[in-house]
Parts: structure tokens; C-alpha cells; sequence
């Protein structure tokens, strides 16, 4: 058994960095990513600059470790293709209906400055999966890396465009785009 002050010590530390992870999502709902300080996630967590730096050497391992929690939650699109409610774990959800559904990442993942950062990574997950899918369709490497980053951005941009309409018009709109989507990849 570990001992008590062990416990407490790790209790902390990822309350701390929980702390300090909201604090940049709840900026990033205000102010471009570029423009985000130290001293305003400090302020923004009530926490000092030594606190921080006890956690992390910058902003962008804060914001590596953001988007690390949000993507323990979901499915890439990329490889639920069908209607959202087919065949879905309940532990977790395709990325579309995670971010409805999760205001809370929403500022990560709708933030124009960081579209490429998320891109980019989303692609490091799960681009060569995608690939060797549909490697069987006869396609080159080329036009399938161009399909994942074109339903990628898809993905993102309806997701974005659609936040206000009702749980009922996004069900629909999210079920007639997956299966436009599906009868496209059947079709290869």
C-alpha cells in the first residue's frame, strides 16, 4: 500500500493540472491562442507562475495535454462512417457528436488559430488507418490521404457551423451527411 502523502502529492498534481488545463480552454473561448500568456493562465487558474512551471515548461504542453483528455473520449470520424447511433461504444462517442455535446473542448477544437495544430495531429492518429482502409479500392496513397483530410475538415467545419441548431436539425444534418459519406466510400 502507498504511503498517505503519495496519494495526497498525485491527488494534487492532477488537480493542479486540471486546473490549469481549464483555465487555457476557458481563455481560448476569449482570446486567440497566440495571444495567451503565462501570467493569464496563472491568473486565469489562481495559481503562481511557480506552480505552473512545476507542472509545465510552456503553454503548448498544456495544450498537448488538452487535447490528449479530449481525444481519450472519442472515436475519429474518420472511422465511424454510418449514422452516428450504428454500431457506437457507449464509452465513447465520433468526434462530430463528442463536440456538440462537450462545450468544454469546443474552444480547442473550433479555435481558427489552432485548426492546424488539431488537423495535424488528428492526421498523426489516424491518417495511415484511413489509408489502408480503403487501401483496397484501387485508389493511390495520394487521393486517400486527400479523402481523410477532406472528411477531417468536414468534420470540423459542420461541426462548427452547427452549434446552434436544435439536438433534433443536427441529428438529421449528422445522419444525411454520414450517409452521404458511406454511400461515397461504398461506391469506391
Amino acid at each position: 500500500m502507498e504511503p498517505a502523502k503519495t496519494r495526497k502529492t498525485d491527488r494534487r498534481t492532477l488537480y493542479t493540472r486540471m486546473v490549469i488545463q481549464d483555465a487555457l480552454l476557458e481563455l481560448l473561448a476569449e482570446k486567440d491562442y497566440a495571444d495567451i500568456t503565462v501570467a493569464d493562465l496563472c491568473r486565469a487558474a489562481e495559481i503562481n507562475r511557480g506552480t505552473f512551471y512545476l507542472h509545465y515548461s510552456n503553454i503548448s504542453q498544456v495544450l498537448d495535454a488538452v487535447y490528449a483528455e479530449a481525444m481519450e473520449n472519442t472515436h475519429s470520424v474518420l472511422l465511424q462512417v454510418g449514422c452516428s447511433s450504428a454500431g457506437e461504444e457507449k464509452s465513447a462517442y465520433p468526434l462530430c457528436r463528442f463536440l456538440r455535446e462537450n462545450k468544454k473542448y469546443q474552444p480547442l477544437f473550433f479555435s481558427d488559430s489552432l485548426h492546424g495544430y488539431v488537423v495535424d495531429r488528428m492526421a498523426d492518429t489516424y491518417r495511415s488507418s484511413f489509408v489502408e482502409r480503403l487501401r483496397d479500392t484501387g485508389l493511390g496513397e495520394d487521393v486517400l490521404t486527400a479523402l481523410f483530410y477532406f472528411q477531417l475538415n468536414g468534420c470540423l467545419a459542420i461541426s462548427k457551423r452547427n452549434l446552434a441548431v436544435s439536438d433534433e436539425a443536427w441529428e438529421e444534418i449528422q445522419c444525411n451527411v454520414d450517409r452521404f459519406l458511406k454511400n461515397g466510400f461504398e461506391s469506391l
